[in-house]
């Protein structure tokens, strides 16, 4: 009888986890601008997707964007359709990811060893801060890892891994997928990922057959997904010849090879980032993370993502947060072997503990401090030396002091859940509270304090762009890049599309064109900019400041 009811509930437990899963990750989303630049850059592609028609090729200020791969923007040009061309529509398709990542979890984990791991892994993927928090964003990188993940696990299933063909085309069409999500990198990946576990078991067995075999997979499997990226890639160059991939690939190296657009750091940049940014998955996972004996299939395989992507991100001059974003995947996944353990020996160790503690600790003076700078500001003015930063925050935002009730809740939660992993009987209890603890935090965070933060940054540059919308006017960003001007602004295309050509500073300043043009520029382009005749200041924008150009002599017609 027992097993029965047990069966029924874990029939129904995929849909109450994805119907959980749109009940977390949904709420909210449009309650704050999308913010520069990846969420506005991806938004504003799918927006002119629906503008112009095209579909095939992106775009971004309407001339071709050959940075990402279509399939994410398809995704929000669909929800645009839906929802509105609105910030709601731009991530709703992460929270839908999200959705369907929670039960899809489940699933792989219980086919692996046991509804307890399924269920763990989920807990703690929707219970950890940056994993969670990306579900509620409007970047590709959602997709992009869940796609991997699935395609290196694949195989490992027991009711697929020794059927050859359909292992790979399974895997390759994820891969295929990803490919699209976000680019070649899925493929460096995953391939480099089935290598490095096919040389580690060749050193060990010297099995020569074996490694021939493994050689075949690899090569089918990565045949399989190229075939799937080329339902977009092959007919992109049909269509329009190889310029844009050849400009595609280009940027790929370039991503891998210098520090892109300022982001640059140390090498240890992402370590930290996983380990703060993933409690507290993280404080269970960090002793799996270095366990050598294991000879389970999929948790090599996870352990091996992990390793690659976090040393091959550290490498790479670029260092962005969601850089790193796909370790998260294998990171709660070997949370949930610790946890797992921790609820089978009933015994908590002192490194754990204090790992626990330190962590609660952070996240409850962080969610704190933005409150407490919020409503000590004028104190702390005085103290920062950059003035952009300080022009930034002279913005009218309004704290009331309830803010701070975030942090609070967030700490009496998760302190209560460390009390109950003190306790043999409680600690799935403590569990549970733990991870609640994140979840209430971040469902709260982005209505109350994101909105407020997103005051001191952008608020006053897109509130002037919105107050745009429907007129016959040009609006650049001088000295700094940005796209909040072309979504918020709601740019239609040019006459001349797909001819169109952006024109520079110096040829707007000339009277290359004979609409309105207005520069937002930043401090110290400003200073610059005060000095030239052919420009007038308008507005200070709280860090930004507004031109217009006075030029009345036409050298160019748009």
């Amino acid at each position: 009888m027992l097993g029965d009811r047990t069966l029924t509930y874990d029939r129904f437990l995929p849909m109450m986890l994805c119907i959980f899963g749109l009940l977390l990750f949904s709420p909210f989303l449009g309650s704050v601008h999308l913010f520069d630049w990846d969420e506005i850059n991806f938004a504003e592609a799918a927006r002119e997707m629906i503008l112009t028609g095209d579909y095939l090729r992106v775009h971004i200020d309407y001339q071709p964007f050959w940075e990402k791969p279509p399939l994410f923007l398809w995704m929000q040009a669909l929800s645009m359709q839906i929802f509105g061309i609105n910030e709601f529509a731009a991530r709703f398709p992460n929270a839908l990811c999200g959705a369907l990542a929670l039960p899809l979890l489940f699933l792989l984990g219980k086919e692996l060893h046991g509804r307890t791991i399924g269920l763990l892994w989920s807990i703690m993927y929707a219970g950890s801060f940056l994993p969670h928090f990306y579900f509620k964003s409007g970047i590709i990188d959602p997709w992009f890892n869940l796609l991997i993940i699935l395609g290196v696990l694949i195989p490992a299933l027991p009711a697929i891994k020794q059927r050859f063909m359909l292992s790979a085309l399974m895997s390759g069409t994820c891969i295929g997928l990803a490919i699209l999500t976000k680019g070649p990198v899925a493929l460096i990946i995953s391939s480099g990922t089935f290598f490095i576990l096919a040389g580690i078991d060749i050193v060990k067995t010297k099995h020569v057959s074996e490694l021939l075999s493994r050689m075949r997979w690899i090569a089918l499997m990565s045949c399989y997904s190229m075939l799937m990226a080329s339902l977009w890639f092959g007919l992109e160059i049909a269509q329009h010849g190889t310029w844009f991939m050849e400009e595609f690939i280009r940027y790929q190296i370039r991503l891998f090879s210098t520090g892109d657009a300022g982001h640059s750091g140390p090498f240890y940049y992402h370590a930290i980032i996983l380990l703060i940014g993933c409690f507290p998955a993280s404080a269970f996972a960090l002793k799996k993370l270095f366990d050598r004996n294991s000879v389970s299939l999929d948790i090599r395989l996870m352990m091996i993502v992990f390793w690659l992507t976090l040393i091959l991100f550290s490498i790479v001059k670029t260092k962005i947060i969601h850089y790193s974003s796909l370790c998260y995947l294998p990171l709660t996944y070997m949370s949930a072997f610790g946890l797992r353990e921790l609820l089978t020996t009933q015994k908590i160790g002192r490194v754990l503990n204090i790992g626990l503690l330190c962590g609660l600790l952070f996240w409850t003076i962080a969610l704190l401090a933005i409150p407490l700078i919020g409503l000590n500001l004028q104190s702390i003015l005085p103290l920062i030396k950059d003035e952009f930063a300080r022009m930034n925050l002279t913005a009218p935002v309004y704290w009331s002091g309830y803010e701070l009730g975030i942090g609070i809740i967030y700490f009496i939660i998760g302190i209560t859940g460390w009390f109950f992993l003190q306790k043999q009987t409680m600690m799935k209890k403590g569990i549970v509270f733990l991870a609640c603890s994140t979840m209430i935090a971040l469902l709260t965070f982005l209505p109350i304090i994101a909105p407020k933060i997103e005051g001191y940054t952008q608020a006053s540059p897109i509130a002037f762009y919105q107050g745009m919308q429907g007129k016959d006017v040009l609006l650049y960003p001088s000295g700094f890049k940005s796209y909040a001007h072309l979504f918020y602004s709601r740019k239609l295309p040019p006459k001349e599309f797909p001819e169109y050509t952006k024109l520079t500073d110096e040829e707007l300043m000339n009277g290359a064109s004979k609409k309105p043009v207005f520069f937002v520029a930043k401090i110290k382009r400003a200073q610059e900019l005060l000095h030239d005749p052919r420009v007038k200041p308008i507005a200070e924008l709280h860090g930004f400041t507004l031109f217009r150009v006075q030029s009345t002599n036409v050298s160019r017609q748009r």
